[in-house]
């Protein structure tokens, strides 16, 4: 497969007890892997609330980990990555499939750099007309 934006559901299947074995493989085959700059929003967001201290200071240290694995591949919003994710939630609303602003913005992201979205929450962006990968549904 060609280039690939993982989603946060993704990055998170990977550090469960027991992730799906087919989703650890599809990610593992994957050349340079994206990320998105909302992935990481995400993944800190939900670290900061954790109520257990020591869950959170572990949360923590993984989003710090995320952030340095992808380095370099994690895709920022800019101007054109805004315009674009404006246009793609126009679309949709006009084909009565209103879209979320983060989805969006991930989908502009992915298309900003040529990528695929991979995802278990496929139907969130098949409105914005990109290759969507649900690896939970890949052959294993």
């Amino acid at each position: 497969m060609s280039r690939v934006l993982l989603d946060t559901n993704v990055i998170s299947e990977l550090v469960r007890q027991r992730p799906e074995p087919q989703v650890v493989e599809f990610v593992r085959a994957q050349t340079d892997p994206l990320i998105s700059v909302l992935t990481l929003h995400e993944i800190t967001y939900g670290a900061e609330r954790a109520p257990d201290p020591a869950r959170q200071a572990r949360l923590v240290a993984w989003a710090a980990e995320i952030r340095s694995q992808f380095g370099g591949r994690i895709v920022d919003i800019d101007a054109e990555v805004a315009e674009t994710a404006g246009r793609l939630r126009a679309a949709a609303d006009a084909q009565g499939s209103p879209a979320d602003i983060v989805d969006a913005l991930i989908a502009a992201c992915a298309l900003a750099r040529g990528a695929a979205i991979v995802t278990r929450n496929v139907r969130d962006f098949v409105p914005f007309g990109l290759t969507v990968v649900d690896p939970w549904a890949a052959p294993g």
